[in-house]
């Protein structure tokens, strides 16, 4: 499960509901865990795919929410006709179960988010038997918050699968037992300022490796999301504007690679101002000087542009935008790696 869903939970003012894929058959644009929170505003926070499929699937959240009746949880069945939908979503066999659930207890959310702000990995485990209960495991299989869910049991080798796999899982199969596991670690965000070729292959790639990809770029014609089908979201804006909305934080890796000397100074002076870890910009020695001692002028401290990864990547003699992709990825994962290692 996503931070960043949990996060929007926690922060909802208005009524809503947590849709979870739970199942899925055919080629279909989202894995089975992917989530949307709608709310009785209309307003969705992340996507299940897209297209008809998800606006049916919003439509039904959105009759629950502004029903006069008490709202239950249920699981909702989207097949697709390829033959009477035509948008990105409607692929030939393809169906999804989603499961529509109120949030109700927010202290159960809140609980969630504390772990996650205290490095606490856990599992959310919820049985897809009426009513639907919702619990948290810690990696140890040890009840942390929820109902004891008689009857689940994960072996020690199975836990670890699913937490070092970071994927959703359906375990059981019989009419009174079946639970939807869901691990929940800090998701490791990866902003991209700039939507030219290079960023479009970082997207690609570091989809692979399970980021969150965010790009950030102040033209039109390129901040579109057809471009960068692999992100999480596309964001056209100023670059300054765009940056403190995102907010990056300890687990953002930031990518500079905008058009520009201009934007890519703008670009730095702004993420410098956040925690993160990992800032790279792409460019010529010359040109990455010249923007650090610009900055430098500034008040900027030789430690905080000490930190500044540039050029970008690992020296692999880099060629084409998908072999400097690589090599930035690269990069990102020795830090990565460097900093999750015992000390």
């Amino acid at each position: 499960m996503e931070e960043t869903i949990i996060n929007a939970v926690v922060k909802a003012q208005a009524k809503a509901i947590l849709a979870t894929i739970i199942r899925t058959e055919g080629s279909t644009p989202r894995d089975l865990g992917t989530q949307m929170l709608v709310m009785d505003t209309s307003q969705t926070i992340g996507t299940i795919g897209g297209g008809t499929a998800e606006k049916l699937i919003t439509n039904r959240a959105l009759a629950l929410l502004t029903s006069n009746e008490e709202i239950y949880a249920e699981i909702f069945h989207q097949a697709i006709n390829p033959e009477s939908h035509t948008d990105k979503f409607s692929v030939c066999g393809a169906t999804i179960d989603v499961l529509l659930e109120p949030i109700q207890d927010k202290n159960f959310w809140q609980f969630l988010q504390d772990l996650l702000k205290r490095g606490k990995d856990s599992v959310l485990v919820t049985s897809l038997v009426p009513p639907y209960s919702r619990s948290i495991f810690d990696t140890n299989g040890n009840l942390l918050l929820g109902q004891p869910q008689n009857e689940f049991v994960l072996s020690a080798i199975k836990r670890q699968e699913i937490i070092s796999g970071k994927s959703a899982e359906v375990i059981g199969n019989s009419e009174e037992y079946r639970w939807f596991v869901d691990p929940v670690k800090k998701t490791e965000r990866l902003l991209i300022l700039g939507a030219g070729h290079v960023a479009r292959e970082v997207a690609f790639y570091a989809k692979a490796l399970d980021f969150q990809v965010s790009v950030i770029d102040d033209r039109p014609t390129f901040a579109l999301p057809e471009l960068f089908s692999c992100a999480h979201s596309v964001i056209c804006s100023d670059f300054a504007d765009g940056i403190k909305k995102y907010e990056p934080n300890r687990d953002t890796y930031v990518v500079i690679a905008t058009r520009s000397h201009p934007t890519d100074g703008e670009c730095l002076k702004e993420v410098l101002n956040f925690p993160t870890k990992y800032v790279g910009m792409l460019g010529s020695t010359k040109k990455i000087a010249a923007i650090v001692n610009f900055l430098r002028e500034r008040g900027y401290s030789s430690q905080a542009l000490a930190s500044l990864k540039a050029p970008i990547g690992l020296d692999i003699n880099a060629q084409t935008p998908s072999e400097i992709a690589i090599s930035i990825l690269a990069e990102i994962i020795s830090v990565k790696r460097s900093l999750s290692s015992p000390q």
